[in-house]
């Protein structure tokens, strides 16, 4: 019986960051000989997509239907940007119940199985965690792991803070690159090029880029006790008009057309659409899926971006960006390799006094650090090392 390693995050949605991670996350899987199960929100889709084993997990309150899929699962592994509130207040609830569910799915122990529910948080994100309910499931449930690997410092510097020990800083999954998205999904949608890029160094060339600007927007989050999916409905209107404004001086300084990326299609897309007939430059909506979207990135000079998973798209594509602040994860990556991209403050949005030149002025200041791109590459997919390590050191304890 091969070993079973269910993967959890926020895999089943439209989110093009997640898949990727899911994605990057099987291939390190199956490279070990090692079956990954995804728990999913809609597991029908995942299966589909990614050619793996999916179980469902909608809701808290499907603990114990979770309990009986994972029962035959070896180990857990969490994964990408869960460790918030921002999106949701109910978002903490969501995620710690599926690695209660896992320890409570685990048997008797024998010689296949521990005595205890073997778990690994790698790749993981922490956010704002408001109130000190939030933070202690988060801190009871990650002291339980065997190990904690962050993407980044300062998620792991939150962590310790509220009292997670030995916690290690290593790299988002995706950062393997295209060429560990092919490998991943080959048996699921389509056979890996004849050519496949290399796993190392920059998975764009110049030459391909075309004139034009990559603009990857999202819905910003908002207090409240509705979803995430919910809010995103209307938290944007305020915006329309300065954003209107500001990317039509972008286009018409640069000269350069407007490519607009929806990264979660569910929830940026009527935003984007909103910003299109708001513009008075023409902008086109771009159609993405996990086959295409760093591709997709890769076509423009440069990339604007709200969503962190935009931002390491332009990383591994060599491109300049801009970071959108609006949230901690985006400065924090911005900030890597000695500060490859730039960084817009979006409070003044908030505030109505958001100015076309904070815009433009990030875009040049995008295009002098260009050059730290590789840098940050580099240093980041080091740190893929410590990710491969925990992986490696998860599976000795369950074999």
């Amino acid at each position: 019986m091969a070993l079973r390693i269910a993967l959890a995050g926020w895999y089943g949605s439209d989110n093009l960051g997640d898949e990727m991670i899911l994605s990057c996350m099987a291939a390190a899987l199956r490279a070990r000989g090692v079956e990954p199960v995804a728990v999913s929100i809609d597991p029908e889709r995942t299966a589909a997509v990614h050619g793996v084993e999916a179980v469902a997990h909608r809701s808290p309150l499907d603990g114990a239907a979770l309990r009986r899929s994972l029962c035959n699962a070896h180990a857990m592994v969490l994964s990408g940007g869960v460790v918030q509130s921002e999106t949701s207040p109910w978002n903490m609830w969501f995620h710690t119940s599926r690695l209660r569910a896992y320890g409570r799915s685990v048997p008797a122990p024998s010689n296949r199985r521990p005595a205890r529910a073997v778990v690994a948080a790698i790749g993981l994100g922490a956010g704002h965690v408001r109130g000190a309910v939030g933070r202690r499931m988060a801190v009871s449930a990650l002291r339980r792991a065997c190990h904690v690997v962050t993407r980044d410092a300062d998620s792991a510097r939150r962590l310790r803070d509220w009292g997670v020990p030995d916690v290690a800083v290593g790299a988002d999954p995706v950062l393997a690159g295209d060429a560990a998205l092919v490998s991943s999904r080959a048996a699921a949608t389509r056979p890996p090029p004849s050519h496949p890029p290399e796993p190392t160094g920059s998975t764009h060339s110049h030459r391909d880029s075309t004139d034009t600007i990559c603009v990857i927007l999202r819905p910003p989050n908002r207090r409240g006790i509705r979803t995430a999916a919910a809010k995103a409905r209307t938290s944007w209107q305020p915006w329309m008009g300065q954003l209107a404004q500001s990317l039509d001086a972008l286009a018409e300084r640069s000269g350069m057309t407007l490519r607009l990326l929806p990264f979660q299609p569910s929830q940026d897309t009527p935003m984007l659409v909103a910003l299109q007939q708001r513009m008075k430059t023409d902008a086109e909506l771009v159609t993405l899926n996990i086959d295409n979207v760093l591709a997709e990135v890769a076509r423009s000079r440069f990339v604007v971006t709200m969503r962190y998973h935009g931002a390491i798209a332009a990383l591994l594509n060599d491109q300049a960006a801009v970071a959108l602040d609006y949230s901690p994860k985006m400065r924090s990556l911005a900030a890597e390799g000695g500060g490859w991209a730039s960084v817009v403050d979006l409070a003044p949005l908030d505030a109505g006094r958001f100015e076309p030149r904070m815009l433009i002025d990030a875009v040049n200041e995008a295009q002098d650090k260009s050059h730290r791109t590789a840098e940050a590459r580099g240093s980041l997919r080091a740190r893929l090392k410590v990710n491969d390590a925990a992986l490696d050191d998860l599976l000795e304890l369950i074999q």
